[in-house]
């Protein structure tokens, strides 16, 4: 065999290769469960579950560890959301960096007014909520944009609220007495498992991995939510920071 013949052969086998990688890919997404749902499946039924809401609450708290070769690092971020359709919403997380005084970013809509506050900028000149999300998603470790991304799809664009890319069903989980589906998806330089309660298809837990060389972050978010019922519209204040807060965790 010439080396034509070779080269050719090699490519033949490198593209049936990529063909099989893609298929068994596809074949893991679409694979259903005990119940017949695949990752497809409960992917859409959250996200609608969220878009179709009449009124939101959650209380959570994002947690990374930071592991380098000097050991190990935690940062905890609690958040809070509230929203009543159409356009009433309201986002903050905290934080205390180490041997700093507490930060806290807030963002609240009423109708066509917004609002956005961050300790580190004070207020900050938004003209939609798109940006106001887009600023805090980076700060609060994604919080900012994950549910209420899914709350508001037409009004929070820049970016998918998750960013699935080759999305699989693994075991089912009990999380606190809730059971749930789990699917899992890779991440660059990592994985991330998202825990998405059957009763409701609402997202309770994600958990994310990444290394970069000798540095590792695992970040763990948990949600309480409420969908669809009734709460003091106080939760819907603006609530500056120098105010007492309506923290729930």
């Amino acid at each position: 065999m010439d080396i034509k013949s070779r080269r050719l052969l090699v490519r033949l086998f490198s593209f049936a290769s990529i063909l099989i990688l893609l298929t068994q890919i596809a074949d893991a997404e679409n694979s259903p469960g005990s119940n017949g749902l695949t990752a497809t499946d409960i992917i859409k039924r959250m996200k609608g579950a969220y878009a179709n809401s009449r009124s939101y609450l959650d209380a959570g708290m994002v947690k990374e560890v930071f592991i380098d070769a000097n050991g190990e690092r935690t940062v905890e971020k609690p958040f809070t959301t509230a929203f009543v359709r159409p356009n009433r919403f309201r986002y903050e997380f905290r934080e205390r960096p180490p041997y700093q005084s507490e930060r806290r970013f807030v963002i609240h809509q009423n109708g066509k007014e917004l609002r956005a506050h961050w300790d580190v900028e004070h207020d900050l000149k938004m003209t939609t909520l798109d940006r106001a999300v887009a600023a805090a998603t980076g700060v609060s470790s994604e919080s900012a944009i994950t549910v209420p991304g899914m709350l508001l799809p037409k009004e929070i664009t820049w970016r998918r609220a998750i960013r699935f890319r080759m999305p699989r069903r693994i075991d089912d989980e009990i999380l606190s007495d809730i059971d749930c589906y789990r699917i899992a998806d890779r991440v660059s330089g990592g994985l991330i498992t998202f825990w998405i309660s059957k009763q409701d298809f609402l997202l309770r837990k994600t958990y994310l991995e990444k290394s970069f060389g000798d540095f590792r972050v695992q970040r763990t978010t948990r949600y309480k939510p409420e969908m669809n019922t009734e709460f003091d519209v106080k939760l819907l204040e603006f609530n500056p920071p120098g105010t007492k807060p309506w923290w729930r965790i």
